[in-house]
């Protein structure tokens, strides 16, 4: 009987290196053979940061065939073995096979525990085809799941129809393809691919399905084009991939500035880009005084933006929503594979026309030891806790009580109950957008925005969930830019929020401004509150009336007036009113990222600034050619007809200082003009335009000479220092003279410190506070405002009636189903120590939808009655963030 051999080292060295080189011979056969054929294979997508592999997409438009309507008499599923028996072509990739490592198992006879570890790899491991069956049945149960939830994406139930596969699966084998990007060239699918796109579908519970085409949420034109069985279609935009080869993408950092280094970045957990974002050599560079810190300390890791059910305690509400839609425009110098990148980080100019100012150099970082190429990365300007509270603020409002309840948010009418529990959903407001600006340097600090469920769903899906009130009279689309952080761009009509533009408009008008402004400069000395009618108290109680009387020159019985056209230059002095002077799809528009007016190209020589153009604000203005839609420009100076004028003053009854002054005014030219001065009209602005407005006016109140417009990126750079440029495309635009006079800008903001003591915003204050608190807060100055909505008054069944399907035609349209809603504006400077003296330094400006209370149907704060919810919201915030409301922080 042979002696038993004790297993020595020299045994185990061979093992582990027999056990070697079948993976890195597989290495090498990946990097040298797959590679190169999967880049003969893939379609770019706009830049080489992204492509498409020509036989994943059309393995996966095999499925487009297999996704029927669901019946009751589905097909069963199948197994391993009609897989196999269905596309016959694939039997010998997809079947069993033999282990390939036959010539180690008879080598190691005298090692037990090498046999059994290649027996085990002989058995353990499923077939292709096992795995293609449960997969399919995976799929078939996902999309059971996917068109039955509430408000699924799609018109009916859907499921998996095998044999249509198979089918399809069988005809893309057998012929080959060719795509316009390849002209005379032919892929051919394999069976390799029809496995790899099945698992492509299935993966994490099939989410693939989220992000599909199909149909009952995409347009009549796309479904015109579609076969008539089609249920779905799968586009190459939909599965373009990551390019694993081309280098990290640039980091987004936020919360540093003015030399402090960032407190957080945005990426991935457990990402490549979240190791690389913590390093020092990344985020150092980002304040200007870090050569001064021994060591400064790592920024946290953000995993994303905030999603409608995340929960109270992610850190990621300290992320604005779109954020990545916001930053879009940088994607070519934050991708290793942009165009500008690849230019700037060249070592030569391609050619002597090419400025040398665009010169960098090699951006890179060692990571694991090697050099990879980095994109160039961004600092914001965002203050993470306080877009948190923002964020969790509008949430809150929008109907996420585990939010209020965490911020310990309550409100007087509720009497300690959950916020809004009399209005439809449990939620205030339907719709609630927050902006947050820094007076001094311009930084935005937060950007806020949410929707209540129900409102989520007339822009995500083919329909409302059962619980939502089908009597609402906005029509069901599929718009997923209306899911877009509504804080930047959403715009609607500012109604009074331009009253602090009328007023400077007042102030410095040549004949009466210095008359005007002596006077209540000689009232705030005194002492005296804002009363009678006085331009301070007109602000306060929010006096439309008596505005329009000065706008139209009342004082001189609205002969010769030229005030509507400095009203209209005034709002330029405000940043609003950019690229108006000719007639331009731009005009009212501003770029988020840097600051810059969109017209503004001189700033940077011959090209144009890297920008995104958002609603920010216009003012007395129109279309051009009268059309709706067309390109905006100025509305044409000229002469208002005084007779006309006087009509419209004294209002429908004739009289003049009663209750319908200005009210359905009608005659020439004065109508529109009219309109604009209620801030009504084709006059428009965001959340972040109004903010933008009272930024300027703070600022000339606390004496700036210059301003910066509102800006969300603060600089970029690389792993060594700032990006510069000669051509500067990606830098803060320069600080502009503030044409604000000061006396002005303090005159109108103390009128607005009184809004929410006596004026417009005082119930909105006490549902927040108590009546004596309101009296006493000096740190605020604000301004409501409330646009027109015809169906003020007008109760959800009575607009069911009017509006609903079944509704009788009329020859004029009811203008209470028109597409006007019901907003709320409040805008706001604020003092960040809570002081009644001192400069203003923060502004936040307010934009909601108004709620439907369920008992009557009647729409929430009809006109300029109730609580103003968005003074409400600017309140919660301002008092939390100055320290007057105790409460747990975000």
């Amino acid at each position: 009987m042979a002696e038993a051999r004790t297993t020595s080292l020299l045994d185990f060295a061979i093992a582990a290196s027999v056990a070697v080189v079948p993976i890195m011979f597989c290495i090498v056969l990946l990097v040298a053979v797959v590679r190169p054929v999967e880049q003969q294979t893939a379609v770019p997508r706009g830049d080489a940061e992204r492509y498409v592999s020509v036989r994943h997409v059309a393995a996966l438009k095999t499925f487009e065939r297999a996704v029927v309507w669901r019946t009751k008499s589905a097909p069963a599923l199948p197994g391993p073995a009609e897989v196999l028996a269905a596309v016959p072509q694939c039997r010998a990739d997809w079947q069993v096979k033999a282990v390939p490592l036959q010539w180690l198992h008879d080598k190691a006879a005298a090692l037990p525990w090498l046999q059994t570890l290649i027996d085990h790899g002989r058995t353990a491991a499923p077939s292709q085809a096992e795995r293609i069956a449960a997969q399919l049945a995976a799929l078939d149960a996902a999309l059971l799941r996917f068109g039955s939830r509430a408000n699924a994406r799609v018109e009916h139930a859907v499921g998996f129809d095998a044999q249509r596969w198979f089918e399809a699966a069988n005809m893309s084998l057998g012929h080959p393809i060719e795509v316009p990007e390849y002209p005379g060239q032919h892929f051919q699918v394999r069976c390799a691919d029809l496995a790899a796109a099945l698992a492509s579908l299935s993966r994490a519970d099939a989410r693939m399905l989220e992000v599909l085409a199909w149909r009952g949420t995409e347009t009549a034109k796309t479904v015109a084009r579609w076969k008539p069985d089609q249920v779905m279609e799968i586009a190459p935009r939909q599965v373009a991939r990551r390019n694993p080869w081309n280098g990290l993408a640039g980091c987004i950092y936020l919360g540093g500035h003015d030399g402090v280094a960032p407190s957080h970045f945005v990426a991935a957990a457990r990402s490549s880009e979240a190791r690389l974002c913590a390093m020092q050599e990344m985020f150092a560079s980002a304040a200007a005084s870090a050569a001064s810190q021994a060591r400064p300390a790592v920024p946290v890791a953000l995993a994303g933006e905030p999603t409608p059910t995340l929960a109270v305690d992610d850190p990621a509400w300290m992320v604005p929503p779109s954020l990545d839609a916001m930053l879009r425009p940088l994607e070519t110098l934050r991708r290793p594979t942009g165009s500008l990148y690849r230019l700037y980080t060249e070592a030569q100019p391609a050619s002597a026309a090419q400025p040398s100012g665009y010169r960098y150099g090699p951006n890179r970082i060692a990571l694991d030891g090697a050099p990879v190429d980095v994109g160039f990365s961004v600092d914001l300007t965002i203050n993470p806790s306080l877009q948190a509270l923002a964020q969790k603020t509008a949430a809150c409002y929008t109907g996420r009580q585990d939010l209020c309840r965490a911020l310990g948010i309550q409100r007087a009418d509720d009497k300690g109950q959950a916020i809004g529990h009399k209005l439809l959903e449990s939620a205030m407001v339907r719709m609630a957008a927050v902006a947050v600006i820094d007076v001094a340097s311009g930084r935005i600090e937060a950007l806020a925005g949410a929707l209540s469920p129900c409102t989520r769903q007339e822009f995500d899906g083919p329909g409302r969930d059962a619980a939502c009130d089908k009597r609402l009279p906005y029509p069901v689309r599929y718009r997923p830019d209306a899911l877009l952080n509504p804080a930047v761009f959403h715009d609607a009509m500012p109604a009074s929020t331009i009253k602090p533009i009328m007023a400077t408009a007042f102030l410095t008008d040549r004949e009466v401004g210095a008359r005007w402004l002596a006077a209540e400069q000689a009232a705030i000395k005194s002492g005296a509150a804002p009363a009678g009618d006085s331009l301070r108290s007109q602000l306060m109680r929010s006096d439309s009336a008596r505005f329009l009387d000065r706008m139209f020159c009342a004082d001189k019985n609205f002969m010769n007036c030229e005030r509507p056209w400095a009203i209209q230059a005034t709002a330029q002095a405000f940043g609003w009113n950019t690229d108006c002077a000719d007639a331009h799809l731009d005009c009212g528009k501003h770029d988020l990222l840097f600051g810059r007016a969109i017209d503004t190209s001189a700033e940077a020589g011959a090209v144009r600034p890297l920008a995104l153009a958002i609603p920010y604000g216009r003012l007395l203005s129109e279309p051009l050619g009268g059309k709706l839609g067309a390109p905006m420009h100025f509305t044409p100076r000229s002469v208002l007809n005084p007779g006309i004028v006087a009509r419209c003053a004294a209002g429908a009854d004739g009289r003049r200082r009663s209750d319908d002054d200005w009210e359905k005014c009608r005659g020439g030219n004065v109508v529109d003009v009219v309109a604009e001065g209620w801030g009504q009209g084709h006059a428009r602005s965001s959340a972040l335009g109004i903010a933008g407005m009272m930024a300027t006016l703070a600022a000339a109140a606390n004496g700036q000479d210059e301003i910066r417009r509102p800006h969300l990126v603060e600089a970029m750079h690389g792993t060594g220092a700032r990006l510069e440029s000669a051509v500067d495309r990606w830098g803060l635009a320069a600080a502009q003279p503030n044409r604000l006079p000061r006396a002005a800008a303090e005159v109108i903001l103390d009128g607005l410190s009184y809004s929410h003591r006596s004026g417009t915003a005082r119930t909105a204050c006490e549902q927040v506070f108590d009546a004596k608190t309101c009296k006493g807060i000096g740190f605020i100055a604000g301004k409501t405002g409330t646009p027109s909505f015809p169906s003020d008054g007008v109760s959800l069944n009575e607009l069911a009636r009017r509006c609903g399907p079944h509704a009788a035609k009329t020859k004029v349209p009811d203008p209470a189903c028109g597409s006007l809603r019901p907003y709320k504006w409040y805008v706001a400077t604020f003092r960040g120590d809570a002081g009644k003296t001192g400069p203003w330094t923060k502004v936040i400006g307010v934009l909601t939808e108004r709620n439907w209370v369920r008992a009557s149907g009647q729409v929430h704060g009809a006109g300029d009655h109730g609580p103003n919810p968005s003074a409400e919201i600017a309140m919660q915030i301002m008092g939390r963030q100055v320290g007057v409301i105790a409460g747990v922080q975000p």
